[in-house]
């Protein structure tokens, strides 16, 4: 163990000396003590927020907000627009709605985006900066800090008190504050201008500068019969400093819209976004329609009218603007962005969009024990080739059983308001032995599924299956599945079961799963409604029903399983996952469908010839085919501490890792021709992870220890390989 520590400090070590820390401009303060009036002002500022913020203060309200944003490369000294693929410009018209319960709502008006016919909507859903000067937390590109308005502002800013103006209707405090440490959260200064009767902030310019260079400028308005100062306007302007953290409009991959730095001399990028609020309503608010949506963008054309812009506009575009908007134009047609975008997303997501079909990028190659290699081809129609319904299917070979498995289907969407889809399907296929599957469960695609390589006991079946899919609401997503399918052992397994054995046999069932993501944020389009901020906790809940006699299903059984998954960033770039789960099963059940922990320890004797690739949600000490359940409770718990920043492709991370699990099995005797365990006893381990070292490869450190803790530590111990890349 203490190898290990000396390890892990020495890595950690290397990695902080390559990270950069930019300092503040000249003017700033920090290390510097603060002002005693200035911090009495910002404690009485933090204590009348519930009287000054309006999210707070007021029942409801609603406005406008028109915004521009311009992205452009220049040249510094004669301020020229220089040849790039990443000028853009765009407008945009919104509805916001705000409840005291906690609701908010964006309605998009319109929009402007040269180039484009159809609006693109992933841009509504990105913000680039909080809006309320009086947030716990502010947010700059997604980055986190200490709001200077806080009671963590309060420890970790210096706060000046620069000058009263008092010569003005409204006098104000005039307030500088700067970080007093150089830990990223506080990497804020800026100034605040404070109302000297009421305390509430007439005025707040933040600047941040590490890899970013951002300022962002709020203005309030006074409302006089509400006695509140309600925002006006909101600017930033941001330029990069390096190539750490790039600004993306439209996504990766895409150039338009992707901030890039140009080292030569006097040429620069920016980014510049303001947006102004209009037709403020504080009184006599109507209800918000549609309380689970937070941004609804229904338009299906962009707005290109100047006379419709004009009249939202403070200030007519200029001849630079113009010439942008002409030049962004110009790019976006001539290079498709439009589909570059389409093809990025469905890519991102595994699939790759030739015409009407998209092909499912995860048949192409994989690898098991029994397998081998399979290589296989899939996909489905897309909407252009019908909105209403979708064929598609699989089909794949391996090259060590030379069998080959395939997936034929068709699904309808009968109901577009609650995206209700029948489907109908044949497969023909193999799956893992004791493995537990949510229908619920989002589709994940990975360049190859890590724990699968391992995998050394499988069934295969072939199955008819009849599912509806069916939004309750936004955040309440569920699934039923009707199937019959025939098992088949590909080992000398069998199931003893009223005096019979079976190795083969029909299951006849019906499957209900609900997944409920309350804090997830979603979208609704023409098209669709969609998460784009992941919310959590996020629960599902899943029954399996067997029956006997039912399309010649041959066993009764029922099965109950409940999920749990919960996601906690920090401020400092860390995050904390819990994985809680809980499974029970009644009645006759075969080891084909009962529960294993998923195990993912290749059955040989040595560490070096166990060396493979670890899982994301699997026990890496744990042997294959060791433990199987028909009550089973596991936890994991996986602790992220903040990348270390090298560049912008090399950002390593430390992961502390701890997993346990605890079951049993009733009537282990009808299981023949196979040994296993229980886990009456619990099971533990623990250990780290090194990930994207390089290339998104890193390595995996595990102990096994508890009452299944082995006698030698070759057995205990797990050394892999992880890969874990974005694309």
């Amino acid at each position: 163990m203490p190898i290990k520590i000396l390890f892990c400090c020495l890595f950690t070590s290397i990695l902080a000396f390559g990270q950069k820390t930019i300092p503040f401009h000249e003017n700033a303060t920090s290390g510097s003590l603060s002002d005693t009036t200035a911090i009495r002002i910002i404690k009485n500022a933090i204590d009348n927020i519930p009287n000054n913020s309006p999210e707070i203060a007021l029942p409801a309200y609603q406005y406008q907000t028109y915004s521009k944003t311009v992205i452009k490369r220049e040249d510094t000294t004669t301020h020229f627009i220089e040849p790039s693929v990443n000028n853009y410009i765009f407008e945009k018209l919104s509805l916001h709605q705000v409840s005291q319960q906690k609701t908010k709502k964006e309605t998009v008006l319109a929009s402007n985006m040269p180039g484009f016919y159809e609006p693109v909507y992933d841009v509504f859903e990105k913000s680039l900066h909080t809006n309320s000067i009086y947030e716990k937390e502010y947010d700059i590109f997604n980055k986190k800090f200490f709001g200077p308005l806080s009671e963590d502002g309060l420890e970790h800013y210096n706060f000046q008190l620069t000058e009263t103006i008092s010569d003005t209707l409204n006098p104000y405090y005039v307030i500088f504050f700067s970080p007093k440490d150089n830990s990223e959260a506080t990497q804020l200064q800026g100034e605040l201008h404070i109302n000297t009767k009421s305390f509430a902030v007439q005025e707040a310019t933040v600047h941040h500068r590490m890899n970013i260079n951002a300022k962002i400028t709020h203005l309030y308005k006074f409302f006089e019969e509400d006695s509140i100062w309600f925002p006006s306007e909101t600017k930033i302007e941001a330029s990069l400093l390096n190539n750490i953290e790039p600004i993306n409009l439209f996504g990766k991959n895409i150039a338009l819209g992707k901030l890039t730095v140009d080292y030569e001399e006097n040429k620069s990028s920016s980014l510049t976004q303001t947006s102004s609020y209009i037709d403020i309503r504080l009184k006599n608010i109507p209800k918000i329609e549609g309380k689970n949506i937070d941004i609804e963008a229904l338009i299906k054309v962009n707005n290109p009218t100047e006379d419709f812009w004009e009249q939202y506009r403070k200030q007519s575009l200029d001849s630079t603007e113009y010439h942008l908007m002409a030049y962004a134009d110009s790019i976006a047609r001539r290079n498709n962005i439009r589909g570059q975008l389409e093809r990025n997303a469905n890519f991102n997501n595994g699939y790759y969009r030739i015409s009407l079909f998209d092909f499912d990028l995860k048949y192409l190659v994989k690898y098991n024990d029994y397998e081998g290699f399979r290589l296989g081809v899939g996909g489905f129609t897309n909407y252009k080739f019908s909105q209403y319904f979708k064929l598609g299917g699989y089909v794949a070979r391996g090259f060590k059983n030379h069998e080959t498995k395939y997936k034929i289907g068709v699904n309808f969407l009968i109901a577009e308001s609650t995206n209700s889809i029948l489907g109908f399907n044949y497969t023909k296929d193999i799956q893992e032995v004791g493995s537990n599957l949510y229908l619920t469960d989002s589709r994940t695609y990975s360049l190859f599924e890590p724990r699968l390589v391992n995998i050394t006991q499988f069934y295969k079946y072939n199955s008819w299956q009849t599912s509806l899919q069916h939004q309750v609401s936004p955040k309440v997503q569920s699934e039923l599945l009707l199937s019959r399918s025939e098992i088949q052992q590909t080992s000398t397994y069998a199931f003893r079961d009223n005096g019979g054995l079976f190795s083969n046999y029909t299951l006849s069932e019906a499957k209900i799963s609900v997944l409920w993501t309350p804090f997830s944020k979603f979208i609704k389009t023409p098209y669709a409604i969609s998460e784009f901020e992941p919310g959590f906790p996020k629960i599902s809940a899943q029954i399996t029903q067997s029956f006997k006699g039912v399309f010649d299903g041959y066993f009764n059984y029922t099965k109950l399983d409940l999920k749990l998954v919960h996601e906690q960033e920090y401020i400092n770039k860390s995050l904390t996952e819990v994985v809680l789960e809980g499974n029970l099963g009644l009645g006759d059940i075969p080891l084909t469908h009962l529960y294993h922990a998923y195990p993912n320890s290749p059955n040989k004797e040595t560490i070096g010839q166990r060396f493979s690739v670890a899982g994301i949600r699997s026990f890496e000490t744990m042997f294959f085919n060791e433990f199987f359940s028909d009550k089973l409770a596991s936890i994991q718990i996986k602790h992220h501490l903040k990348p270390f920043v090298i560049s912008e492709r090399v950002q390593p991370e430390l992961v502390l890792i701890t997993r346990h699990a605890i079951g049993d099995i009733s009537n282990v005797e009808k299981h023949q021709n196979i040994a296993f365990s229980s886990l009456k006893e619990g099971y533990s381990e623990s250990g780290f992870e090194i990930n994207k070292i390089l290339f998104g490869f890193g390595l995996s450190f595990a102990y096994r220890y508890g009452a299944y803790h082995l006698p030698t530590f070759e057995e205990n111990f797990s050394f892999k390989f992880t890969f874990n890349m974005k694309i």
